[in-house]
């Protein structure tokens, strides 16, 4: 239980600052306080012209003659909130760059923050307080939170951004007043155990023995999904499936015995990082002989520090639906100058990375919303729909959001693997930004659509929530 709590202590020490229980306006760069007023109205041509703002209809409260107002629902201190703070700072810092560049059509931009501790119920209280002050969401964590919002989304005509890569996402009517970024849990799921039985096909002779071992929510149940296609197509044995059993702050050692007494020459695991991490330190005890492979959302790199480092880096394979900070990528040099710029003295997180992508989608919404001289919630969502595809300078596979399922789910993801000597090299822990550290992770496969992703007859989720 050591390494659960050096990994506790680093990932709870991100969001020590970040416990507000309430929506805090924050201003990515010194403005003058917009007016709060709740009158509608319509920003005047000339007056904008004059003081060089792009002439827009707006309510005067979501958006006003020089300040457009973006809400963000995250989990800041629930189980994901290590990665969370993360992404919603980057997106912080982009803003405030934004801003000192003359904001969109010469309006700031001030983001609203409600911190929902990854709480259904909470969610729904803070998207209530929100929704009226907001043009948009640009951050919205998990999915079942998203999904219990949209049907309020679609009534009050407002567009989010869901911080979670549910296949559902994809399809239309699901996805609707939504625009997602990258690929998917199942196809993620899908990619990896494909390449998994290539390598140990090419190895042994035969395919590999397959556990699989996930949450029991929409990640882990998507990533089942995929999982599941990907091994009866590819003829791979499941001798243990401990889909949708592991539930956080439970007993974990049954799930661990059953995987280290399965023989499986791999184990499938969905899960957040800290229960992955015990276990597979529970399993290697227990005489577990195979290797693993994990979700993007199941692995940290502070993970190194604990006493599995070393075998981590030697025995797991991370999928990952985004590129780790340092990766190379056209864009990838602006976005680390922005981040070092901004927190010198930040650990070199991947969902640095997931904040620049949510910043760019939203930026595109928003300036589109302004080119067509409508800036109020319903103008915005109108702008997302003539948002055909966006891509992110290589550092995620891009998104098309019309079309049908079929032609808008994107199917790429990569393979990376922990590199404990890069992140021992760097200061462990200790690694930060301002000294150019980048994610310990090396490069197996860059992004790459298997042959069973690339012909997935894809016509909605891989995985439905249950009705009733």
């Amino acid at each position: 239980m050591r390494g659960r709590t050096v990994v506790l202590v680093a990932l709870l020490a991100v969001v020590g600052a970040c416990t507000s229980t309430e929506p805090e306006v924050v201003t990515p760069t010194p403005t003058t306080p917009a007016s709060t007023s709740t009158t509608v109205e319509t920003v005047a041509p000339d007056a904008a012209i004059a003081v060089g703002v792009t002439p827009a209809t707006t309510d005067g409260v979501t958006a006003t003659e020089d300040t457009i107002y973006v809400g963000v629902l995250a989990d800041l201190t629930g189980p994901f909130s290590g990665t969370v703070v993360d992404v919603v700072d980057a997106q912080l810092a982009f803003w405030n760059r934004l801003n000192e560049e003359g904001g969109i059509g010469g309006r700031q931009v001030e983001v609203l923050i409600a911190n929902t501790g990854y709480d259904l119920i909470v969610h729904q209280e803070k998207y209530a307080a929100l929704k009226d002050r907001v043009v948009m969401f640009a951050h919205s964590t998990g999915s079942q939170q998203t999904l219990s919002v949209l049907p309020n989304l679609i009534e009050d005509d407002l567009l989010a951004l869901p911080v979670t890569w549910y296949s559902g996402w994809s399809d239309p009517q699901m996805g609707a007043n939504l625009l997602e970024t990258g690929s998917n849990y199942c196809m993620e799921a899908i990619n990896t155990i494909s390449y998994i039985e290539e390598q140990h096909r090419a190895a042994t002779g035969r395919a590999p023995k397959l556990a699989i071992i996930t949450f029991p929510d929409d990640f882990g149940r998507d990533s089942a999904a995929g999982a599941r296609y990907a091994a009866e197509q590819l003829g791979i044995e499941i001798v243990y499936n401990g889909e949708g059993t592991v539930i956080p702050g439970q007993d974990l050692r049954p799930i661990a015995a059953a995987a280290a007494a399965s023989g499986a020459d791999y184990t499938w695991m969905a899960t957040d990082p800290i229960s992955m991490v015990e276990i597979v330190g529970t399993a290697l005890q227990l005489g577990y002989t195979g290797q693993w492979g994990v979700a993007m959302v199941s692995f940290s790199d502070r993970l190194l520090s604990t006493a599995l480092g070393d075998y981590m880096a030697q025995n797991m394979l991370m999928s990952t639906l985004i590129l780790p900070l340092g990766a190379e990528a056209e864009d990838m040099a602006e976005v680390i100058s922005v981040l070092a710029a901004a927190y010198p003295d930040r650990y070199p997180s991947t969902g640095l990375i997931e904040g620049y992508l949510e910043f760019v989608v939203a930026k595109n919404v928003l300036e589109r919303a302004t080119e067509l001289g409508d800036l109020t919630p319903s103008g915005v969502v109108a702008a997302a729909k003539r948002i055909g595809s966006l891509s992110y300078g290589g550092l995620a596979p891009s998104n098309i959001y019309s079309g049908d399922a079929a032609s808008t789910v994107t199917r790429a993801t990569a393979i990376y693997r922990p590199d404990k000597a890069l992140f021992d090299e760097q200061g462990g822990l200790d690694a930060t930004l301002g000294a150019g550290a980048i994610s310990p992770l090396s490069p197996i496969l860059g992004f790459t659509a298997s042959d069973l992703a690339a012909s997935y007859d894809f016509q909605g989720p891989c995985f439905v929530f249950p009705t009733g």
